[in-house]
Formats: C-alpha cells, structure tokens, sequence
C-alpha cells in the first residue's frame, strides 16, 4: 500500500495544476487576511443607521431589508433641511429602513405621473412595508393647511408596523411645525433649536445578547468572521481540487487497467481506495503547511484566533472538501466532468453558507439548505473560537467526524450500486 501512496503522490508533483492550486490558493487567503476592510454593514445591527441612497427610482428594496426591518421607499423631490431631519429621525427609530430616491427635476404634474406609475409597479413587483412621498416645496408648507398635499404615505404591505410609521411622521411634523412657530419661520433657528431638543433626549444603546442560534459578536470580531469566511471559501478550492486531481490518477488509471495488474499481485479493491484516501490525506497536509509558512505574514492578532487553532480548522475542513471531492471524482469516473462538479460543490457550499454575505434574510429554504453545507458549520465552528468559547474546536471535531463518515457510508454504497466490475470487481 505505501507504494501506491509513493506513486499517487509522485503523479502529482508531475501534475502543473496541482502546483497551480497548491500554491495561489494559500496566498491569495493571505492577501484577505491581510486586509482591513470593514464589513459590518452587512452584518452588524450596530451598524451606523443611515438612511440608504438610491441612484433611481426603479431600483428595487428588496434586498435593504436587513435585520428584518420595515422597508420604506421615499420619492423625495425636495430634499431640503426638514424633510432631511424628518427622515433621519424615522431611520434612527430602528423599525425602518429607509431606502430614498432623489427626483429634484420634477414639478407636480409629472411628479404625480411618476408616482401613480411606480406604485402600480413597485407594489406587485418589490418588498417593501410603505412608500413616502416628498413634493417640492415641502418645507413651505409647514405649519399650512396645504402640508397634508407635500406629504402623502402608502402602504403596500401588511406589515402593521406602518401605523406606527405613520404615528412617527405625524408626531415629528408637531415637532418640527411648533418650534417652526415659535422661531417665526426661521428655518435656521428651528433646526438650531431642534438639535438642542435632540440632544437632551436620552442616547439609544443597542446591546447583543447571546442566544441559542446567534452568538454576540463585537464589531471586530464581525469583521474578522467576515475575512475568515472569505479566507475559508478560497482557500477551499485548494483541497477540492487536490482531492479531484488524485481522482484523476484514479480514472486514469483505471483506463490504463492498471487495477487489473494490482489485483493480480494480491491487492483488493480496498486498500486500493484506502491508499488513494491516505494520498488525499498527504494532500491536504501539504497544502496545511503552505498555509502555515504564509501566517508567518499575517498579523495574528486581527485574525482573532491562535495559530493552532487556525491550523485546526482549516485542516479538518480541508479533510471533508478533499475527501468528498475524491469520492466525487471516482463515482462520476470522468476528468472534465469531475472538475466541473468539483467546482459546482465549492460555489455552492460557499454561497449558501453565507461566506460571502449574510444569508439572514434569505428564504427558510436556504437556511436549511445550508445547514446540509460543510461551510456553514466551520463557520459556525469559528465564531464560537471568535468569542472564545472552547465548543468550537470540538463541534469542528464532531462535524468533521460525521462528514466523513456519511461520505465514507454513501461513497462505497454508491460504488457497489454502479457498475463496479470497471474497477475490476465482478
């Protein structure tokens, strides 16, 4: 058996793409980890609360509605100090999203036009709780009988958290319009004041607290979960495709018949696939140690984790992706078409276990799906690591022994189920 590993491992190191991916995949995870990039507006609800620009009104909401807040879209043709501060004052109140389009070129016919057009349109055809509309010359009207015509809300939802946008709105505009009243039509001296009122109102403090399915992470460590996902994703493309090229030598050799003349000298079917399943192993340790030289270069303490730690979970994780990319490779039993599902199965597990971006407001399906996905539960593994809770190298532990096992179970149930006499069994 050690001379099949001798002879896999040494196809290998003949093998440019090997090299190729054994090589670019280390580095470029250490380019992420090195960087200093904030991602805590897709995660964090602590995230500063602004209201979000849109570059035109058919730009949908859809995708705003982040940590399950109402979405409300503003048709804003004034955009002036007021309708600004009203704004303001809605998306800080932490129900709201608000998602605001800027139409300054519109007089009130067309304006009107537009907005009978959007509805009709927005409606059926985007997810959102309300739409606000802003006419011009709203601030004129202030404190007028005509202020109810500058300012109109439609609700396009079910969602009942639009009365309280309307008791909002309605208890902001008295604000606004008494001290407007009592600075005798000041503008300046209005929003003076207002901020002065403002500032004497207790701050809001939002506090994350720990639950059985969402961990309280800080601000850096979200943005260290966020790189070690982007890290874990590239970096995973390295062992699926060291497990996909071992089967490769699997496929060829099986053209070749060169199983045939290992049987004749006394070899089983067995050990024949035991010894590939060690050359996976040598793999994936190779490509564990690049990895280890190249954290000589990162700063350790912006990872948020130890060094063996990381080593930990990148190994185990690599172990599983090397593996089922092994047992992939011999069950399809064709080199393109066991690098495109290679391939496939590295995009897939990534995207759906949300390392790339967060998945909370995705379908129930999706997070279920997820849940089939080895990614999601080492990324679950390093934010219990993160926050320095010590389950998260043994979950690592546990999930990796129960991947393996149900590949191990299915793989050799699905080779006995084809048509195995190719492999030289009758």
């Amino acid at each position: 058996m050690s001379a099949l590993v001798k002879s896999t491992l040494k196809l290998l190191i003949r093998m440019k793409g090997f090299w190729f991916f054994l090589l670019i995949t280390p580095f470029l995870t250490t380019l992420i980890l090195r960087t200093k990039e904030n991602y805590i507006s897709f995660y964090d609800s602590d995230a500063p609360e602004m209201i979000t620009e849109l570059d035109g009104a058919e730009e949908k909401v859809a995708y705003f509605n982040g940590k399950g807040k109402c979405v409300i879209k503003v048709y804003d043709a004034s955009k002036d100090a007021f309708s600004e501060y009203m704004l303001n004052k809605i998306q800080q109140s932490g129900l709201f999203q608000v998602c605001r389009v800027y139409l300054p070129d519109y007089d009130d016919g067309k304006f009107d036009e537009l907005i009978k057009e959007r509805l009709e349109v927005d409606g059926s055809n985007d997810r959102m709780g309300a739409a606000l509309c802003i006419r011009p010359g709203f601030t004129e009207s202030l404190g007028k009988a005509e202020s109810k015509d500058a300012l109109a809300i439609y609700k396009l939802s079910e969602d009942s958290r639009t009365y309280i946008l309307e008791s909002e709105i309605k208890t902001i505009l008295t604000k606004i319009e008494s001290v407007l009243k009592a600075h005798f039509g000041d503008a300046a001296g209005t929003l003076d004041a207002l901020e002065v009122i403002d500032s004497i109102i207790p701050g809001k403090k939002t506090v994350a607290l720990s639950t059985a399915d969402n961990n309280s992470l800080t601000l850096e460590q979200t943005n260290q979960k966020s790189r070690m996902g982007y890290a874990l994703a590239i970096l995973t493309l390295g062992y699926v495709f060291g497990g996909i090229f071992v089967a490769h030598i699997c496929i060829n050799e099986q053209k070749d018949r060169v199983f045939t003349r290992i049987k004749l000298a006394g070899m089983g079917m067995t050990e024949y696939f035991f010894s590939k399943i060690l050359a996976v192993i040598f793999v994936t340790l190779m490509l564990t140690g690049i990895m280890a030289i190249c954290t000589f270069f990162i700063d350790v303490e912006s990872m948020g984790m130890s060094i063996p730690n990381f080593l930990l979970v990148i190994s185990l994780m690599g172990l599983i992706f090397s593996t089922l990319s092994l047992m992939i490779g011999l069950l399809i039993g064709d080199v393109m078409s066991s690098n495109v599902a290679a391939f496939t199965l590295w995009s897939m597990s990534a995207l759906l276990s949300g390392l790339y971006f967060p998945i909370d407001g995705t379908t129930e399906v999706i997070k279920t799906l997820s849940y089939i996905m080895p990614h999601k539960w080492f990324l679950d593994g390093t934010e219990l690591i993160l926050i320095g809770d010590k389950m998260g190298q043994i979950m690592i532990l546990c999930v990796t022994v129960a991947y393996l096992i149900i590949i191990g179970s299915i793989g050799s149930m699905c080779l006995k189920v084809k048509r195995v006499d190719e492999w030289g069994s009758n």
